[in-house]
């Protein structure tokens, strides 16, 4: 979050922009605030206008169309993480159609809402683009004061990282490059590019950034050379596992884990990024843009413009606490809690986490073995919330509590007294920045890498520091009661070897969940891997005898693992674009 906001400043230039720079008719359909002359945009100054305005689109999220900086409604509450929460099944209901996946459909309103909302964006930076382009060398480097070939991987970093959510999404988008005149863009098809060219045409954006992005900027906000590798890693790692057309994995390709290793391992010979002594700095305002963040979609509050560029996706998600008023979406699921429960040698309840003792109040953390993360990422009755001792955690918090329980998530929320909160209307918004990549998960993709190349030694010691820094005294500290007394059995072990290849993978598995859970990864994690069907159907088979909601939700393989492409987009197309498998 910026008081003073760096290049954001500019903001203010976003509405004058944007008729211009949407895409045409077919995707959008938003009243401009104002216009500009195309000819009029032919200068560097109004060229670097543009670019703002195409960062700017990062933080054009909504309460609907969540998501560009958090995707909870597609990550988390399509897992077995989350449940959508909110006044009931009724409330967002196309948020509940996702998640018991036997309601999921082509028409799904915010499914298409966000379709659009992307392409937007990625309207926004092609705009850009196509001027930068008309500028010579010299006169942009002269006025701009950076080079011409920078502006434009910036620029292609950021689409890359639309591109990629809309490749976890829909699995087959429309990709649009600056070459293609907006009145063709409804010609394209959204099978130009097989599965495997998509993520290569997705990797391509990021290796131009490796290429052309510099070692620092001076602007926050703006991606490094280092933020270029590591997206670019994380596109490899997910290209590696090679799905067919019924979206089941075939096979996992050693060559790209490899690349997936040399990236990260070139990223760590510059020493830039470390983990936080203390896992709660991830999720404090005052730590933001800090060692562990590596690339963050930028916030900022009170700067001109009427409700400032908070994160507007998680508008939803807070409690009905002291201080907050709405509207309790996005609650953690008692599997999940339950999933932190330990052995006495504070290693992961595996096979038995879900059996036996339920995780709901702080008499439970005090009886049972946990790792302390679940006091960062769950509001539990008896708790204390977001690290202030004095405010404990109860039952007034959750909206409907016999629907979805009494749990709320943490790590995306600030306390009322935080600079960073800010209630627009009847909703709320965070103007922390919003860290699409962080250090712990960089690693985590290097250990994962190295555990499907055979090279478990390798990533054994990767996995127990990211363990460790879970118990570091910093972190317990934080989730001590008022008088600096543990508020339950904090007990977390290093591993001593992973075992065995489908052993360590399990144990990988495992510690994503629990350093990522509410961070919007798990439901991507699990079509990646190849086991979205047999984990959420499981998960569904014990969690239904918690939560009515979920009596109907099964999953289908083969379909579930992707959102259809929106009907409108193909009404629109005049059936060009193909749907996806099982939708038809």
């Amino acid at each position: 979050m910026n008081q003073s906001i760096h290049w954001y400043i500019r903001i203010a230039i976003l509405g004058a922009f944007f008729g211009l720079t949407a895409c045409s008719e077919e995707f959008l359909d938003f009243t401009p605030t104002g216009v500009v002359a195309s000819e009029d945009l032919v200068d560097v100054q109004s060229v670097e206008s543009m670019v703002v305005a195409a960062y700017a689109s990062l933080g054009n999220d909504g309460l609907l169309a969540n998501q560009f900086g958090d995707l909870w409604a597609w990550g988390t509450t399509r897992s077995d993480d989350g449940y959508k929460g909110g006044g009931g099944i009724g409330d967002q209901f196309p948020t509940h159609q996702t998640e018991v996946f036997t309601l999921n459909n082509p028409a799904n309103f915010n499914a298409n809402l966000n379709w659009k909302w992307i392409y937007s964006g990625i309207s926004r930076i092609n705009d850009a683009i196509r001027r930068i382009q008309l500028i010579d060398d010299a006169t942009y480097r002269a006025e701009a004061g950076v080079d011409k070939a920078q502006r434009l991987a910036e620029m292609r970093f950021i689409r890359g990282h639309y591109e990629f959510i809309l490749k976890v999404l829909y699995k087959y988008p429309v990709f649009v490059t600056e070459d293609v005149p907006k009145a063709e863009v409804i010609e394209i098809s959204n099978r130009e590019l097989s599965d495997q060219e998509g993520w290569a045409y997705i990797a391509a954006e990021f290796r131009d950034g490796v290429n052309n992005l510099p070692d620092t900027q001076s602007d926050e906000g703006r991606p490094t050379r280092n933020a270029a590798r590591a997206y670019l890693a994380k596109v490899l790692l997910y290209k590696a596992y090679v799905q067919n057309d019924q979206h089941q994995v075939t096979e996992i390709n050693t060559a790209e884990l490899q690349e997936v290793v040399s990236l990260i391992e070139a990223i760590e010979g510059t020493g830039e990024y470390a983990l936080f002594d203390d896992y709660a700095k991830n999720f404090l305002w005052e730590f933001e843009s800090g060692v562990e963040s590596v690339w963050a979609v930028m916030r900022s509050i009170n700067d001109g413009s009427n409700q400032g560029r908070g994160n507007f996706s998680t508008g939803l998600t807070s409690s009905l606490g002291p201080g907050y008023g709405c509207c309790s979406f996005n609650q953690p699921s008692q599997n999940l809690a339950n999933a932190y429960k330990t052995d006495e040698d504070g290693l992961p309840l595996f096979d038995s986490f879900n059996t036996g003792s339920q995780i709901k109040t702080i008499d439970d953390t005090k009886a049972n073995p946990l790792d302390p993360r679940i006091a960062h990422t769950i509001g539990i009755i008896g708790m204390p919330f977001k690290y202030d001792p004095t405010r404990i955690y109860d039952e007034s918090y959750a909206r409907v509590p016999g629907v979805y329980g009494f749990k709320l998530g943490m790590k995306d929320q600030e306390l009322p007294s935080s600079p960073a909160f800010r209630q627009y209307e009847a909703f709320f918004s965070i103007a922390r920045n919003t860290d699409q990549i962080r250090w712990a998960e960089v690693l985590l993709w290097k250990a994962e890498a190295l555990i499907e190349l055979n090279r478990m030694d390798e990533a054994l010691p990767i996995i127990n520091r990211i363990r460790q820094r879970a118990i570091s005294s910093e972190s317990l500290s934080r989730i001590a009661d008022v008088d600096g007394n543990p508020t339950g059995d904090w007990t977390v072990g290093e591993y001593s070897t992973l075992g065995d290849q489908e052993n360590a993978r399990r144990i990988l598995r495992m510690e994503r969940r629990l350093e990522l859970a509410f961070e919007s990864k798990r439901f991507f994690d699990l079509v990646r891997w190849g086991i979205a069907a047999e984990t959420l159907n499981a998960y569904f088979d014990e969690e239904r005898d918690r939560v009515a909601h979920l009596t109907d939700a099964r999953f289908t393989a083969g379909r579930d693992e992707y959102l259809a492409i929106p009907q409108e987009q193909i009404t629109i197309s005049k059936g060009l674009y193909v749907q996806n498998p099982g939708y038809n």
